[in-house]
């Protein structure tokens, strides 16, 4: 099962996102000694294997990117232009990548929720050999929603986790943010 390695970077990175995202100054205290994050349009991982394409609106943070890892959020969060993020909700998205291991079925919302600590899993649903669901869970960062969306499937011999979290009301903790997993899915299927 896939499990967060970088919990504190990813905290820092969503606290500073969310609030460029919001027009606060940020770069206080910690993140001040951090170079600010540049927006990417697309990424490698799997070695090579598989092309990350976020949904529109949203970049990947060049920092963040490893073989199998990598975060997203808005564009203008990262230091893309104002008006890249076009209507995309404040927010950010983690993406996780393993090798498959061959089994035909994707691990179920249960699985990954007792490997995660996750629960409240509901609105489990599968199109298309993507499996998304809400979760509950310890937030990354303080300012963010418990209950985030999740979506799992397959990219050639990689099996994508995504996850997608919000500040509570926003537009990525409903419906919208199930669709926005899934296109990170769809989208990277069509490019890889």
């Amino acid at each position: 099962m896939i499990t967060w390695t970088s919990r504190g970077f990813i905290a820092a990175l969503a606290l500073a996102f969310l609030s460029a995202c919001e027009g606060m100054p940020a770069g206080t205290g910690a993140l001040a000694a951090k170079p600010k994050p540049q927006a990417l349009a697309r990424a490698t991982l799997g070695k090579g294997a598989v092309t990350l394409v976020p949904p529109p609106g949203y970049c990947l943070d060049r920092s963040s990117i490893g073989d199998g890892f990598a975060l997203m959020a808005r564009c203008d969060a990262l230091g893309a232009p104002l008006g890249t993020a076009g209507g995309a909700p404040v927010g950010f998205i983690t993406v996780s990548l393993m090798r498959d291991q061959g089994k035909g079925t994707l691990p179920r919302a249960v699985q990954t929720a007792r490997a995660l600590g996750l629960t409240g899993i509901s609105q489990e649903t599968e199109q298309a050999g993507i499996l998304t669901y809400r979760a509950e869970g310890p937030p990354p960062a303080p300012s963010i929603a418990s209950s985030h969306w999740r979506a799992t499937g397959r990219v050639g011999n990689y099996l994508i986790s995504v996850a997608v979290y919000g500040p509570a009301n926003s537009r990525t903790i409903t419906g919208e943010g199930r669709g926005i997993a899934r296109m990170v899915i769809e989208r990277t299927r069509a490019a890889s």
